[in-house]
């Protein structure tokens, strides 16, 4: 008896062991659970009565769940929810098919690289195919989308599921005149977030001198200038364009984008070692480039330059870039991204950016995306703006003077043939430099009879014209105005001391002190010695 008990005690055990093993296999088998991620066509998700990023990470019940609800857990809770809202991975998280672009905007071939895919105008509908990676609040940075003619990543800030106008009233610009350059209600003007770079702190009055690229080797003669006035600022040449293109140093960027450009002054570490220099002085540090004046790369891509008959159209002893070609504003850009990074520049200041003054009606301008010159420069500027900011870098650019306008008592801004509009450049340009200098300007303006003798005059009331366009001018840029600082070879004219100081008086007198730049095409040491009083 107690030999057959004991077998069926074992018997019991042994049952029981094996429907326990397969209890907890049911068990496990019920629980069984896998990485899945919240996905939407919004950032945020509400799930109970909690809000969640789209992109986070939770688990999911998968013998609890069919083909139409999911059953997942967050934070030891279950929750209920349409499969729909659940990807298996991240690059499946985002939902949206369709957006609009808010505002016309360059396409990147990468959301990290500055290369350039294409172009969407505002109101466009865009196709989402991908993005790039989503933030902590489950926000898209870039999409790639596409507009049905061309691809590209662009800024989720610029994309929204429906159109709505984001833009001031460009009416007020209504009677601007614009002839060929554009008409200024066409374009469009944005609020403009305002920078204030924590490591990069931009002197609330920018005092500066002009440098050459052939000033690199007399640096400390410079400084020396600086430190006995109250110069705080240098703006140093990177690429320059007289008789030919000119680069200050031995730039890679330049032998991929413009390789037939030999007239190259300094080794990358002579001019590097210049900059630096500069800088532990405590100098703000500007670089200056020639945007759309390069007779190097019209020579080396004759397809982006403007051309007449077949054959380059020179101006000013040189070939011009087309402002259409996307190719030169990449050079540009990857020239300015090369020396801030590299050289340590504070700010990118772009010059001639427009067309030549004359341009035969008849040239070939390679304007692939039917824009006016206005348009275009606005559209080089805004991807100019967004891609140096991205380090932590100011834009400036140069204006002529002309564009300010004729009259010191009423709004007389007008879009040149070139492609300037005052109100539409400070609306986009962290500052904008103008060049009042008083040999540009004709017998008779702002009633001075000769304006290049009396260049403390000629400022003030181009300073008052200036003041207007401003007032007129959207969400409007710093305005940092270049002084002349060499006399007028034209005229044969010398400034002394007092011609400068009285430029100088004239643009505080008018309230515009935002700050000033010395232009002497030379960087003539022995002229900014004389000038050492004036220049406080």
């Amino acid at each position: 008896m107690k030999r057959k008990a004991m077998i069926i005690t074992i018997l019991v055990l042994l049952i029981g062991v094996i429907a326990g093993g397969a209890y907890l296999k049911y068990l496990e088998k019920m629980s069984v659970r896998e990485k899945r991620y919240l996905a939407a066509d919004d950032s945020v998700l509400m799930i109970g009565d909690q809000e969640y990023y789209r992109g986070m990470e939770v688990d999911y019940l998968v013998n609890k769940s069919n083909e139409n609800t999911a059953i997942i857990v967050i934070d030891d809770k279950e929750y209920e929810i349409s499969g729909s809202l659940l990807a298996s991975n991240k690059a499946d998280c985002v939902k949206e098919q369709e957006l609009y672009v808010l505002r016309s905007v360059t396409l990147l071939k990468d959301p990290a690289s500055f290369e350039i895919a294409g172009f969407s105008r505002k109101g466009e509908k865009a196709v989402v195919l991908g993005y790039d990676f989503l933030n902590e609040k489950g926000e898209v940075n870039s999409y790639l989308i596409s507009n049905g003619k061309e691809e590209g990543y662009l800024s989720s800030r610029y994309l929204a599921k429906e159109y709505y106008e984001t833009a001031y009233d460009s009416s007020i610009y209504g009677d601007v005149y614009y002839g060929r350059g554009g008409d200024p209600t066409a374009i469009s003007y944005y609020p403009k977030e305002e920078v204030n770079f924590k490591d990069n702190r931009m002197p609330a009055e920018v005092k500066a001198l002009y440098l050459n690229a052939e000033s690199i080797g007399k640096i400390d003669e410079y400084l020396k200038v600086a430190k006995d006035s109250g110069i705080n600022s240098f703006v140093v040449d990177i690429k320059d364009c007289y008789l030919d293109t000119q680069m200050a140093y031995d730039s890679e960027v330049t032998r991929k984008y413009a390789p037939s450009t030999s007239n190259i002054v300094n080794s990358s570490d002579d001019y590097q070692k210049a900059i630096k220099k500069l800088k532990d002085e405590g100098y703000y540090v500007i670089g200056r480039i020639t945007a759309f004046k390069d007779d190097a790369f019209a020579y080396d891509h004759q397809d982006e330059a403007i051309t007449v008959d077949g054959e380059y159209f020179v101006y000013g002893g040189v070939k011009w870039p087309s402002i259409y070609s996307r190719l030169m504003w990449e050079y540009d850009l990857a020239l300015a991204k090369e020396a801030v990074i590299e050289m340590d520049f504070d700010e990118i200041q772009f010059d001639y950016v427009r067309l030549p003054e004359y341009v035969p009606e008849n040239a070939l301008l390679h304007n692939s995306y039917d824009e006016t010159p206005l348009e275009a420069l606005c559209n080089f500027l805004s991807y100019a703006r967004d891609e140096l900011h991205k380090l932590d870098t100011y834009l400036s650019v140069d204006v002529f003077g002309e564009i300010s306008g004729s009259s010191t008592t009423d709004f007389s801004c007008f879009v040149s043939a070139y492609g300037q509009f005052w109100p539409a450049f400070s609306n986009i340009v962290d500052v904008i430099s103008s060049m009042p200098y008083p040999d540009h300007f004709a017998g008779g303006s702002y009633g001075i009879k000769e304006p290049w003798a009396n260049p403390g005059e000629l400022m003030e009331q181009w300073a008052k014209a200036t003041a207007i366009a401003q007032a007129n001018s959207y969400d409007k840029a710093l305005c940092r105005t270049w002084i002349a600082a060499q006399g007028s070879d034209r005229y044969d004219i010398y400034y002394g001391e007092e011609e400068i100081r009285s430029q100088i008086e004239a643009l505080e007198k008018a309230g515009i002190n935002d700050g000033y730049l010395t232009w002497n095409a030379a960087s003539n040491l022995y002229l900014y010695n004389i000038y050492k009083p004036a220049l406080r």
